[in-house]
């Protein structure tokens, strides 16, 4: 049986490797016409982007266009774990994001008993005794939190399925 950081660790690897995957695609479709080769081979990822979103700009929609580019954005939010800027992105792109209910409990300082009952008082949702970290700035000691907050709120797998929508209009453009 898979511990929840085992479960959100592979939502998380699942999302980091949907977004490796659309930016092969984007250099996959950029190598294969004529004009972007040259440019697009040694480009940064933005780059290429722009480069794909001009030279089909008559094909892509302005909502593609724009989906193109906050994909990018999206995917690196996420390798840099970067997380309430990849929940902002997810956000941006359209995406009902909610709370996964994490809570942040500080027991520093306090005895195994003291510890014992903030933990229940926080289980009970007594004011003052925790913080949602939905509402925390990420800083050091969070990024377990985060994980779980984003991995209980279904933001990897939302991730997942922005990436995959971004995918299928690069196999769109790959036809043309």
């Amino acid at each position: 049986m898979m511990s929840p950081r085992e479960i959100f660790e592979n939502q998380f690897k699942a999302a980091s490797g949907e977004g490796a995957i659309y930016e092969l695609r984007m250099r996959l479709l950029a190598d294969k016409v004529p004009q972007l080769q040259l440019e697009a081979y040694d480009a940064k990822a933005d780059n290429v982007e722009t480069l794909i979103v001009q030279h089909f700009a008559n094909a892509l929609t302005d909502d593609e266009k724009d989906m193109l580019r906050r994909c990018r954005q999206l995917r690196n939010k996420i390798l840099h774990c970067d997380f309430l800027a990849m929940r902002n992105k997810l956000t941006e792109l359209g995406e009902k994001v909610g709370s996964g209910d994490v809570k942040r409990i500080d027991v520093k300082g306090l005895t195994g008993k003291e510890m014992g009952k903030k933990i229940d008082d926080a289980l009970a949702d007594r004011p003052a005794t925790f913080e949602y970290i939905a509402n925390i700035k990420p800083v050091a000691g969070t990024v377990f939190g985060w994980l779980f907050e984003l991995g209980a709120a279904g933001d990897f797998i939302r991730a997942v399925d922005v990436f995959t929508r971004a995918r299928v209009i690069l196999d769109r453009l790959a036809t043309l």
